[in-house]
C-alpha cells in the first residue's frame, strides 16, 4: 500500500542506522538469536496458567531482567514484572510482552521439534514476546546504548480471557508518566496493529429450585430459561459498520436427564470497534436475559416458585483507535522498513494495546519474526526462523521513541 512517513521521523531511523553504537546492537541480535530461542525454550516450560503468574513466571521474568542489566526490577500487585534501562524522566516508553497463556497449570508442557518448528503450548503466545523483550534488553546493554528518556521492560499479567488484560490495565493506572506502549506479540515482522477492539464478556447464572422432571414437573427450569435467552440473542443483529459481534461461547447445568434444573450458566462475548455500539449491544443483550426469565417465570407461575438470574461481568476490553498515520505508527512503519521488510496495516484487534489505545496513550502490537500457528491449542508451534528481524525491529523502535543520547530527540509522538 502506498503509505507515507514523516521526513523528520524518517530523518531519525537514518540517524540510528548510522550511529556505531546502534549498528553493534544490530549486529549482536544476529549473534544473539541462537540465545535467544534456548531461552524462549526455556521459559515456555515454566507454566503461565491464568491468575498464577506470580507463582512462577513473575519472578523468573524478574530475575532475567535483571541478570539482564535492567534496574529497579519489581514485581507489582497485577503480578506484573518489569525494570528499567534510565535516562531522563520523560518521556516513558514501555516494552511489553505478556506472561500468562491460555493453559491451566495441569497442562502437560513438553517439547518438540520438526522441521525448524518448535512445538509446546504457549511457545509462540507470548513467550515468543517475552523472549523478545530480553534479547532487546541484551542487545542495549551490550552495545551500551542509553535513552534520553526512559524504556520500561517487562511481562504483563492477565493478557489472555478472563484475565481482562489486567496487568496492562493496572500497569498505566500506577504509572502516570508512561508516554506509549509497544506490546511485543508473535506473527510476521511486517504486521502493525494500531486499533483495539473492544470486548465486554458475561457469565450469566440462572437459578431455580429444581426437582423431579415427573412428581415436580411445572416448576421453572434454569435451562429452559437460559434456551430463550439464547434463541432470542441468535435473532439479534448487530451493525456490520463499525463491526460488532457477539458468541455464547459456553453452556453448563443440569443434574440428570430427569431432573428440572437447579441450575444453569453461559458465558457471552461481545466485541466492537466502536465503544457505543458494544454498550448498545451490552444493553440489549442484559435485557434479553431478564426478559427470559421473566418469561419462564410467567409461563411456570402456577407452581409459585421463581428463578433468578445472577449477571457477572467477566470481562471488559476498552475499544480505541488511532489514525493510521498517528506517529507511533509511522515510526514502526519506518523500522520495520529499515530492516529490510515491508510494512502491512492490519485491522484492528484485541491485545494489551487496547489499554494504550482506548486511553489516548500511543500504542502499537509489534510482531516478534518468524512464524507462529496454533495459538491457544495444545499443538501450538513457533518457527523462530527470521525472530531476529522483531528484535531489530523493537531496537529501532525503542531508541526512535525514547532517544537516543547525543544522536536523536525522542519523536514527538503527539
Amino acid at each position: 500500500m502506498s503509505y507515507t512517513v514523516d521526513p523528520a521521523i524518517q530523518a531519525v531511523f537514518d540517524k540510528l542506522l548510522a550511529d556505531p553504537k546502534i549498528r553493534k546492537a544490530l549486529a549482536f541480535i544476529d549473534r544473539d538469536q541462537a540465545d535467544k530461542v534456548a531461552e524462549q525454550k526455556e521459559m515456555v516450560l515454566v507454566h503461565g496458567a491464568p491468575f498464577k503468574e506470580r507463582e512462577k513466571r513473575s519472578p523468573m521474568y524478574k530475575e532475567k531482567l535483571e541478570k539482564y542489566g535492567a534496574v529497579d526490577c519489581f514485581i507489582d500487585k497485577h503480578d506484573n514484572a518489569f525494570g528499567y534501562v534510565r535516562g531522563g524522566a520523560r518521556p516513558v516508553i514501555v516494552f511489553e510482552g505478556h506472561l500468562d497463556t491460555v493453559f491451566p497449570e495441569e497442562t502437560p508442557l513438553a517439547i518438540t521439534e520438526k522441521n525448524g518448528r518448535i512445538y509446546c503450548p504457549g511457545i509462540g503466545d507470548d513467550t515468543a514476546g517475552l523472549a523478545n523483550v530480553l534479547a532487546l534488553l541484551r542487545a542495549v546493554k551490550h552495545a551500551g546504548l542509553e535513552p534520553v528518556g526512559t524504556l520500561m521492560f517487562g511481562g504483563t499479567a492477565g493478557e489472555e480471557g478472563e484475565g481482562d488484560i489486567r496487568g496492562i490495565k493496572g500497569l498505566l493506572e500506577d504509572h502516570k508518566d508512561i508516554a506509549a506502549v509497544v506490546n511485543v506479540e508473535p506473527g510476521a515482522t511486517g504486521n502493525i496493529v494500531f486499533g483495539a477492539v473492544g470486548s465486554r464478556r458475561y457469565e450469566f447464572i440462572f437459578r431455580g429450585p429444581g426437582g423431579h422432571s415427573w412428581s415436580r414437573y411445572g416448576l421453572p427450569s434454569p435451562i429452559h430459561a437460559l434456551g430463550r435467552a439464547i434463541a432470542k440473542m441468535a435473532d439479534v443483529e448487530p451493525p456490520a459498520n463499525p463491526k460488532t459481534t457477539y458468541t455464547v461461547g459456553t453452556v453448563a447445568g443440569g443434574t440428570s436427564v430427569n431432573s428440572i434444573a437447579l441450575e444453569a450458566r453461559m458465558k457471552l462475548d461481545m466485541r466492537s470497534m466502536a465503544m457505543e455500539s458494544l454498550e448498545e449491544l451490552e444493553k440489549t443483550m442484559l435485557k434479553i436475559v431478564d426478559d427470559a426469565v421473566a418469561e419462564e417465570n410467567t409461563f411456570r407461575k402456577a407452581s409459585g416458585e421463581k428463578l433468578t438470574v445472577e449477571k457477572k461481568k467477566i470481562g471488559d476490553r476498552p475499544a480505541g483507535d488511532q489514525p493510521e498515520d498517528a506517529p507511533i505508527v509511522q515510526a514502526l512503519w519506518a523500522a520495520i522498513a529499515a530492516i529490510g521488510k515491508e510494512p502491512k496495516l492490519l485491522p484492528p484487534s484485541s491485545t494489551n494495546a487496547n489499554a494504550a489505545i482506548s486511553r489516548k496513550i500511543p500504542g502499537v502490537v509489534l510482531r516478534t519474526g518468524g512464524d507462529a500457528g496454533g495459538e491457544h491449542a495444545l499443538e501450538e508451534w513457533f518457527d523462530p526462523r527470521g525472530s531476529e528481524e522483531g528484535v531489530k525491529t523493537s531496537l529501532l523502535m525503542a531508541f526512535a521513541l525514547a532517544g537516543l543520547k547525543g544522536v536523536t530527540e525522542p519523536i514527538k509522538l503527539k
